[in-house]
């Protein structure tokens, strides 16, 4: 298995790594503006990649997620993680695990001194524990009304 960035002829197996994703957040999937999306962020943000884990033997794409580096209101420059999906049949073989040290050396290459994540409570206790086993530390909570 290899780690890279992503390319076109990607397409096809991250889309469907997205539907489920958004199928255990319990969100809308809109595919068209999702592409869409991902084709305007990788023409027009150089400090933004999309990388999968890539299985060379029988040619799949067995994980993904995005970094993108964010500046906040202060000005302070960091990274962010998200859509970090690995195949179900995939989890707990160290696929995920992979793919965040390849994004944290992305970042480090950056001079990104700060790396955040927005995880959805109790939605999956695994992908927790992989963080705060790689040392990522809870800061707030948000709450939310759905009106």
């Amino acid at each position: 298995m290899i780690i890279r960035e992503f390319t076109e002829k990607d397409i096809d197996e991250i889309t469907s790594l997205m539907k489920n994703l958004c199928k255990l957040k319990e969100q809308e999937f809109d595919e068209e503006r999702w592409r869409n999306s991902l084709e305007k962020e990788m023409k027009e943000n150089a400090s933004s990649e999309v990388i999968v884990a890539f299985n060379k033997t029988s040619n799949q794409i067995l994980g993904m997620g995005h970094c993108s580096i964010k500046i906040s209101d202060n000005g302070i420059r960091f990274g962010y993680i998200s859509n970090l999906i690995v195949k179900e049949e995939k989890r707990r073989t160290g696929i995920g695990e992979k793919m965040i040290y390849h994004i944290i050396d992305y970042f480090k290459r950056n001079h990104i001194e700060s790396i955040r994540l927005a995880l959805k409570p109790n939605l999956n206790k695994a992908a927790t524990t992989l963080f705060v086993k790689l040392g990522f530390k809870e800061m707030i909570r948000v709450y939310e009304l759905r009106i």
